[in-house]
């Protein structure tokens, strides 16, 4: 595979990098690390991605052949040969070769690399050094490898190096027969000393699998390495802690991680989403679909996207993989940045799980792209999938049937699905559309975010908030009677946080205490205004700024909601006790403790004059013993303008004037 990739003058400088040491190094036709790479480490979307460029596959056979070098010769050598390369070849293969030996006794190096290019193309880094240091850490007979195990041996237990590599064999080596995404190494043993030092070497390379995949693009299809070890003449000892993967799936799939069991038909929404957003990308004129269907009994539902779609690789990678999403993962960041224009909803990779708190069986027929379409049928999560290839007719995208257990089809023919549905996806950007059991078709989502405005009974008034990428409104009613506004109208609900769409939940903290009487709101987050949010995605979990920010947001359209009021009140031919009732009223949605600058000048003067009144009263009450000195340490946290001029007119002895410029 590599040297049908290397073009003449590749050929010519890998040549003459060999040259130097002679017969020392084997070619690559013989060499054991490119075999593995070749055989099984590298995927065929490994492969593809690093024969793009064909300067990925020069560097690569050189870095092996110079690891050679370093493990036989020594360093010095090795450094020397760079100096037949240009100037950006040798700093880009010296930078692979550090990262390849980098702390290599420990099997922590993250592969972290800034980008390279050569002759203007990129250089993956990190796949090509974390790939020959995976293949070397798994040829346990080679030299420098086995040197390395040698060093876990305890010091009683100290042996002559090759009375050592004669203590072991492989007897096979590659991806496991059985356990997909597995790579087994069947080793022969005769010493149980030697015995425990490669199971330490099989942890430690289980732990550089496990970084190497958070910083390796395309990730590799393995995460498990297994040594099955056969004792000769000894009995063998093996103990260490492990998770029970039954026990851990039915903790992610069960009530204690989701609160509500109707959570996976958000879950699986967003998966479609997702698939869709991705495609999208490479797609200019591509038209998301996503549908729902209930059958008439209420037994199934069925999920269908057009979205982007699995292959094999996709299934084995990141499908299989409890923990792993893809659009968390490095894999990603192939895809240009310029492309990057939406933002991607899964991050857990385990919210399909969530499909068994209501299902007993679910069928998955995916394709991607031309490959070979695929029918996944899932009984139980302790037992083998039944796969086999779907026809010609499958359509790229992926379909989920589930089947659903009888306690579920009730709670189903309820319309409780269907109710949390409607309710969940109304801002969705990409419709959906829901047949119910009746076959009655409804789309969801593409609905707007504001208010529907009301004028039967009063006045409506709705303030945008001015976010860089997200969306939301402000809404509050007031009663009107013969064209005069004369009170504020009751409205409860808090805030309601959407992200991407889809309904997280509802939030009264976010208004100030004053206002949650009134005035309800809607935020759908977007961008780089998005929060973390729990696995289960009923909670959302702000940062310190996130909550400054969206707060500063929201009081700024409590500000408008109230100049609107104001504004709407002069125009009509109310009496001033009216006006005074509505001003007054007004101002309690305004903590003076809260007011910055930019709020205070921008309130209506009528407001502004009360909320500065209450401000003056808090100064002269609170720290009237102050008032011969000339500084108020009690007021230092009152930083804004129209604070401090209010607190300067206090600490002067004179009666506080009201500051209305």
């Amino acid at each position: 595979m590599f040297l049908n990739h290397l073009s003449s003058e590749q050929l010519k400088c890998l040549e003459s990098l060999v040259s130097v040491f002679g017969e020392t190094t084997p070619g690559l036709s013989d060499n054991r690390i490119v075999d593995t790479l070749d055989r099984f480490l590298l995927d065929d979307e490994q492969q593809q991605v690093l024969g793009l460029n064909p300067w990925n596959i020069f560097f690569l056979c050189a870095a092996v052949h110079l690891f050679e070098i370093h493990n036989s010769l020594g360093h010095g050598k090795s450094t020397k040969a760079l100096g037949l390369l240009d100037g950006k070849q040798a700093k880009i293969l010296s930078l692979i070769c550090s990262l390849i030996h980098e702390d290599a006794d420990q099997g922590n190096t993250p592969l972290e690399a800034e980008p390279a290019e050569y002759k203007r193309q990129p250089i993956n880094i990190p796949l090509i050094s974390g790939a020959i240091r995976l293949a070397a850490a798994l040829d346990i007979e080679y030299p420098g490898t086995a040197g390395n195990i040698s060093q876990n041996l305890a010091k009683e237990d100290r042996m002559p190096f090759d009375r050592f590599c004669n203590s072991f064999e492989i007897i096979t080596m590659g991806p496991h027969p059985f356990l997909s995404g597995a790579i087994r190494l069947r080793i022969r043993c005769s010493d149980a000393a030697v015995h425990r030092a490669l199971k330490h070497h099989e942890t430690r390379i289980q732990r550089f699998l496990h970084q190497a995949n958070d910083h390796v693009s395309p990730r590799f299809l393995f995460s498990e390495i297994m040594f099955e070890i056969e004792p000769r003449g000894y009995a063998p000892l093996d103990m260490k802690f492990s998770v029970d993967s039954m026990a851990a799936l039915k903790l992610l799939t069960g009530n204690r991680l989701y609160s509500d069991k109707r959570v996976f038909l958000r879950e699986l929404v967003q998966n479609a989403v997702d698939a869709c957003n991705l495609n999208k990308i490479f797609h200019k004129n591509y038209e998301p679909k996503i549908s729902i269907e209930f059958d008439s009994g209420y037994k199934t539902i069925r999920f269908r996207d057009n979205g982007i779609g699995m292959d094999r690789q996709w299934i084995e990678k990141y499908f299989l993989k409890v923990g792993i999403s893809f659009y968390r993962s490095g894999d990603l960041k192939t895809i240009h940045k310029s492309q990057m224009d939406c933002h991607f909803i899964s991050k857990f990779g385990i919210g399909f799980l969530s499909s068994f708190l209501a299902a007993h069986k679910i069928v998955i027929q995916t394709r991607q792209n031309a490959s070979q379409g695929l029918i996944i049928t899932i009984h139980t999560l302790q037992d083998y999938f039944d796969v086999r290839f779907a026809p010609d007719s499958c359509g790229n995208g992926t379909e989920v049937t589930l089947f659903l257990s009888e306690d579920n089809i009730s709670f189903s023919r309820s319309m409780d699905y269907v109710c949390y549905l409607k309710n969940n996806l109304r801002f969705l950007a990409i419709p959906v559309e829901l047949k119910d059991h009746q076959g009655q078709t409804v789309t969801l989502g593409n609905e707007k975010l504001p208010y529907e405005r009301e004028d039967k009974t009063g006045r409506d008034f709705m303030a945008p908030l001015d976010f860089e990428n997200s969306e939301g409104y402000l809404f509050l009613k007031a009663k009107e009677n013969l064209g005069r506004l004369y009170a504020l109208d009751y409205a409860r609900g808090g805030v309601s946080i959407f992200q991407d769409g889809i309904f997280v939940t509802q939030v009264d903290s976010l208004l100030p205490e004053g206002a949650r009487q009134n005035i309800i709101g809607r935020i759908n987050l977007t961008g780089n205004e998005r929060c973390e949010l729990s696995m289960d995605r009923n909670r959302i979990f702000w940062t310190e700024d996130q909550l400054l920010n969206i707060k500063r947001h929201i009081r700024l359209g409590i500000v408008d909601l109230a100049n609107m009021v104001m504004d709407s009140a002069g125009d009509s031919d109310s009496s001033a006790k009216i006006d005074q009732s509505l001003v007054n009223h007004l101002a309690i949605f305004f903590d003076f403790n809260q007011i910055n600058d930019d709020m205070y000048y921008r309130l209506n003067l009528p407001v502004r004059k009360i909320v500065a009144k209450r401000f003056r009263d808090f100064i002269r009450i609170s720290f009237s013993h102050t008032r011969d000195n000339k500084h108020v340490p009690e007021a230092d946290g009152y930083a804004e303008q129209w604070q401090q001029k209010i607190i300067a007119a206090f600490a002067k002895k004179s009666r506080p004037s009201l500051p209305i410029d």
